[in-house]
């Protein structure tokens, strides 16, 4: 097992533009394991490593899931969303999350949900989406899930949105 065939999980959450705790989550996901091994930056210790071919296949499948590579997010720019999920079947669902390409967002949500709908979206850094997520969500929305909210009322939520970013620095897109 020699260190060039392999690369970190640290080295790939760079590559990405990922944090290496999102990433691994959704490395498990899909059905990838990690092989343990010690790197040159590692300084001894054994890290999460994949084959080159797993770490270029986890890209693809990032791309062909309509991720687009994040390190435009490096700058901490971009958009708080606020996204029906399933509509048809209970428009008061929604998700609600922090991404530099909002539509790219929408499209990697509709491959789980092919209904998935754009509400609304705000310019946003991303150090604001825990503050947004509290603000937006404080009155009559319940958390369903990992920042899926079932919300009484979705014009009220956008109102607490507006109200919010009016509030913010102004951000330039």
């Amino acid at each position: 097992m020699t260190e060039q065939r392999y690369v970190s999980l640290k080295e790939l959450a760079k590559q990405i533009g990922l944090d290496k705790s999102n990433l691994r989550k959704y490395v498990l996901a899909q059905g990838f394991s990690f092989s343990r091994m010690r790197t040159s930056d590692s300084r001894g210790q054994l890290v999460n490593a994949l084959t080159k071919e797993e770490a270029e296949a986890i890209i693809a499948l990032r791309a062909e899931q309509g991720f687009a590579n994040q390190l435009s997010e490096s700058n901490g720019e971009g958009w708080f969303y606020i996204i029906q999920v399933i509509p048809e079947y209970n428009s008061l669902r929604v998700k609600l999350g922090f991404a530099s390409d909002v539509q790219a967002r929408l499209q990697a949500h509709k491959t789980s949900a092919p209904t998935a709908t754009l509400v609304k979206a705000w310019p946003c850094k991303k150090a604001w989406e825990r503050a947004a997520m509290d603000s937006v969500t404080r009155e009559r929305c319940k958390l369903v899930a990992n920042e899926v909210f079932e919300c009484d009322d979705l014009i009220m939520l956008q109102d607490r949105g507006d109200q919010f970013f009016g509030l913010m620095p102004q951000i330039l897109h």
